[in-house]
């Protein structure tokens, strides 16, 4: 696992190998479309100029979107396209083809929020990075988005399909996403583990996508078109989650009741239950005093499976039971709200001694 991190932070980082390179004279970058204010600096007058729909775009062009209802969609050949929302400041820094074939493109985000197509890069030497000021992305072809809110230094990075590697500039530490996945990088701190892509990412993907003119940039590889089942399976598991969520709390109520009836059964019987069943009906168990749940329990989880229970040690001997649920399986054999109860037989006898201090 060390040695892949470090090969992708060496991917993320080559980039910087080849700066002061020029565009290849085979692929045009443009703005394709445009809605309200779209900007480019000029240095030389110190002042933003308007940039006209059809541009092209040279290397090193700073491009900025109006406050309000302003968005841009720039085309890179029939290879990548970005899409750059309002209140948003982009940098191309470079963008260097081989033919056709993208060779090295980095883009300097400093505020707002952009979503970039890039047809799937075949090697390993092909470069897609976007740097925000504390985090750079590493792209191997995918549908992604990237925002960074200058006010909490934070930026958000989320995938649609494909992989994004993704590395703070500030701390150690390496996240890969791959599809309907995000991560946040706060200032100074490392990547947060990946979690669900939210659903209103994906809602203003679909919004994007309809603006893209596809037909007339011709992008190939078919990267730009989600079919109906990736649509579905992303969908799928967006519901899933929330679905595990909700069972979440129901599970840890679930728990609580069960390790309180636990604690009540061994404080008659000086044992644990030998199976969960033992809490509503007596067992042949000395001095069982029961039942400790209501009658109407029937220790199935929120996805209609029996809870698990099961009496363990530990390799040093210690005596433990263990409650868990499998949670939700999902149609593609994606596991959601996996849950344990660990209760050790040395607490539960601790407990029932406070209880029965005077």
């Amino acid at each position: 696992m060390f040695r892949k991190s470090l090969t992708l932070i060496a991917i993320i980082f080559t980039v910087f190998a080849y700066a002061g390179k020029t565009f290849s004279q085979n692929v045009r970058i443009m703005l394709a479309e445009k809605e309200g204010d779209v900007f480019k600096w000029n240095g030389l007058d110190g002042r933003w100029d308007d940039l006209p729909l059809k541009s092209i775009i040279s290397q090193g062009t700073i491009l900025k979107t109006g406050e309000k209802k302003s968005r841009a969609i720039v085309s890179m050949g029939k290879k990548a396209v970005l899409t750059i929302s309002e209140n948003t400041v982009l940098r191309i820094n470079s963008a260097m083809f081989e033919k056709e074939d993208i060779k090295e493109v980095k883009l300097q985000l400093s505020k707002g929020k952009i979503w970039s197509v890039v047809e799937k890069l075949p090697t390993a030497d092909k470069k897609f990075v976007v740097e925000t000021p504390n985090t750079l992305a590493g792209i191997r072809g995918t549908i992604f988005a990237v925002e960074f809110v200058p006010e909490g230094k934070s930026t958000m990075v989320g995938v649609v399909a494909g992989e994004v590697g993704v590395g703070s500039k500030m701390a150690p530490g390496l996240v890969l996403l791959k599809a309907n996945m995000s991560t946040v990088v706060i200032a100074n701190s490392p990547p947060v583990s990946p979690r669900a892509l939210d659903e209103k990412e994906r809602q203003e993907w679909e919004k994007w996508k309809e603006s893209i003119p596809f037909s007339e940039i011709g992008i190939v590889g078919g990267i730009a078109e989600i079919n109906s089942m990736q649509i579905q399976e992303a969908s799928r598991i967006v519901r899933e989650l929330g679905i595990a969520k909700k069972g979440s709390e129901k599970v840890s109520k679930d728990f609580e009741s069960i390790e309180a009836a636990i604690l009540l059964f061994y404080g008659d019987t000086k044992s644990v239950p030998g199976r969960l069943k033992d809490l509503l009906e007596k067992p042949e168990v000395p001095g069982w005093k029961g039942p400790y749940l209501g009658a109407g329990t029937n220790f199935m989880d929120p996805y209609g499976r029996p809870y698990q229970y099961r009496k363990r040690k530990t390799p040093g001997g210690k005596e433990y039971v263990e409650i868990f649920t499998f949670g939700l399986v999902g149609a593609a054999g994606a596991t959601y709200g996996e849950e344990k109860k660990i209760i050790f037989t040395d607490k539960l006898y601790e407990e029932v001694k406070k209880l029965q201090q005077p």
